[in-house]
């Protein structure tokens, strides 16, 4: 079995002390290699699996799925364990002729934004109830998608607002939301990041989880497959 992860930041490891440039050749450009530290990179040598990434920092949801989707595109295969990580909801994917990254044509406006474009976004396009049942879509078509192809995964998710069933939501929402919330996994009920700092692991200075929390999240995530103490949605052998 090989493990295949997918992400932001958060599932890339981005400032572990491994982070490393490689050079495109073709293009001439610099970009990070992924972290052999993170928590998917951990539990997949735990099981003696290969390992492989997908994630990039700054990603947001559509760019997630769309690298798992084009990933799994062209046959069935069952030897796969995908680990993807749902980052924030607010962030909004487009598609440029440049990107940093080797082959990949994305960009993603954020919040902490302050370019003329993601002003106009944020001001004039931006809606929560758009954010949720977006990505709520994204989520469902891959879990789906996984389905559909009998590859079993685990997914995270870093927003909690994307359950959220007070405000700004719809009878479609609520009913993504009730599909998709028993394929979730969480960290005692956090995310990765909440949960890092609950427990007092070191933590970078723009929110990323370091080397310690890591670790002690793949033993967490190897535990609850090892006892089937939670519901992740694959089978080790």
């Amino acid at each position: 079995m090989q493990v295949k992860s997918f992400g932001c930041s958060y599932i890339f490891g981005s400032e572990l002390p491994d982070e490393i440039r490689k050079i495109d050749e073709t293009n001439r450009r610099s970009y990070f290699a992924g972290s052999q530290l993170t928590w998917p990179c951990l539990v997949a040598k735990n099981y003696g699996y290969p390992y492989n990434t997908y994630a990039r920092p700054g990603s947001g949801n559509l760019q997630i799925l769309e690298r798992l989707l084009s990933n799994l595109s062209g046959s069935i295969n069952n030897d796969i364990l995908c680990i993807i990580g749902w980052t924030w909801i607010d962030r909004f994917d487009y598609c440029i002729e440049k990107s940093q990254w080797p082959g990949m044509p994305w960009s993603t406006l954020m919040p902490i934004d302050d370019n003329e474009v993601a002003k106009i976004y944020y001001r004039d396009l931006h809606s929560e109830i758009r954010d949720k049942f977006v990505n709520l879509l994204y989520i469902k078509q891959a879990i789906d998608a996984l389905k559909s192809k009998s590859i079993p995964f685990i997914m995270t998710y870093m927003d909690h607002l994307l359950f959220d069933d007070k405000w700004n939501t719809t009878p479609a929402i609520v009913e993504m939301q009730t599909y998709i919330r028993p394929y979730m996994t969480q960290f005692d009920e956090l995310n990765f990041q909440q949960w890092t700092k609950k427990n007092k692991f070191p933590i970078s200075t723009i929110g990323h989880p370091l080397e310690q929390a890591h670790y002690a999240a793949s033993k967490y995530i190897i535990q609850a497959l090892d006892t089937k103490s939670i519901g992740v949605h694959c089978h080790l052998v």
